[in-house]
């Protein structure tokens, strides 16, 4: 009897959390992210009503009339001062003495601490700088993925090619289906982009769908012949039936050749997508057979109030 009593309590707390859990969940879908997304263009929509309006444009214009007295009042004591203008000018003086060397250091600590992803990793992998001489792919050689020299030599590729295509399933109602196209070149400069096709099931036979996608500059800021890491800048959108949008992204990423025929990578996007934030992260495990690998891997997307966690699996070829 305890025992059914201590069952049913338990039910009672963790069904509402579950049901509730589910009902938050519901915001995570597609029609969840399309107004995530177009969240500007309904913003626009108010202000446009707002400007229509005689009295808000009244209470619009009286904010911009204050706003013009306040900068005619601070241009004037710019230009003749008061009184006690001097004493006040000589004490900021000599408290910008004091705090100088503070800034300084609080300045240099802060951008330290920003440019660390690219160069704590560029330190552990010493890289100095070589030429990049890839393999004809990966453990085809003596070398995992590139011989480094200081001078390019002839018999190796100045270009690298890497095509992937994966499912990927949230084990709910989502699936996607990605293809990632990476160009790399001896020169460090190279193009990454990559393709989602997100399917919702709706109930019955019903489903929504919609692409996402995103295309990147980057540049291999630190380098060694087992471990690579890039960092660029490009364009993400999206784009349906109902409509489309586009934005900027940020992409941050690696390599790390574990020994033949082992791989694993990882991949941030930081960006704006319309209105709403962009994140995704996913990292995998590959195994090699000569040109082809097969992957498995994670992913976590979030796109305004969409967020949603994949297992994936595919299929890639290094050319």
């Amino acid at each position: 009897m305890v025992r059914l009593n201590w069952t049913f309590l338990l039910l009672c707390i963790v069904l509402p959390s579950v049901m509730s859990a589910r009902q938050v969940k519901a915001a995570d879908s597609l029609s969840g992210m399309r107004e995530s997304i177009a969240g500007a263009q309904h913003e626009t929509q108010i202000n446009s009503k707002r400007d229509s309006d005689p009295e808000q444009r009244g209470h619009r214009r009286d904010d911009r009339d204050e706003d013009e007295t306040f900068f005619s009042r601070l241009l004037s004591s710019l230009l003749f001062g008061n009184d006690n203008t001097n004493d006040r000018w000589h004490g900021s003086r000599r408290q910008k003495t004091k705090t100088k060397g503070l800034g300084t250091l609080a300045g240099n600590v802060v951008t330290n601490t920003f440019l660390l992803p690219v160069t704590a990793p560029k330190l552990l992998v010493n890289d100095r700088g070589e030429y990049a001489n890839f393999s004809v792919y990966p453990y085809a050689d003596d070398t995992a993925n590139m011989l480094l020299t200081p001078h390019a030599k002839k018999n190796r590729k100045l270009l690298r090619t890497r095509l992937l295509t994966e499912y990927s399933d949230n084990f709910d109602r989502q699936q996607k289906i990605t293809t990632r196209i990476l160009l790399d070149t001896r020169f460090r400069l190279g193009l990454d982009a990559s393709f989602d096709y997100l399917r919702e099931q709706l109930g019955g036979s019903t489903h929504d769908q919609t692409w996402l996608g995103d295309c990147n500059f980057v540049y291999r800021f630190a380098q060694s012949e087992k471990v690579e890491f890039r960092t660029g800048m490009g364009f993400a959108w999206q784009s349906d039936s109902l409509g489309s949008d586009t934005g900027i992204n940020f992409t941050y990423g690696g390599n790390y050749y574990l020994g033949k025929p082992h791989m694993i990578d990882f991949d941030l996007d930081l960006g704006r997508l319309g209105s709403a934030g962009l994140t995704r992260f996913r990292t995998g495990y590959s195994l090699y057979f000569h040109r082809v690998r097969a992957t498995l891997g994670y992913e976590y997307l979030k796109v305004g109030s969409f967020d949603a966690s994949y297992i994936s699996s595919g299929v890639g070829i290094d050319f």
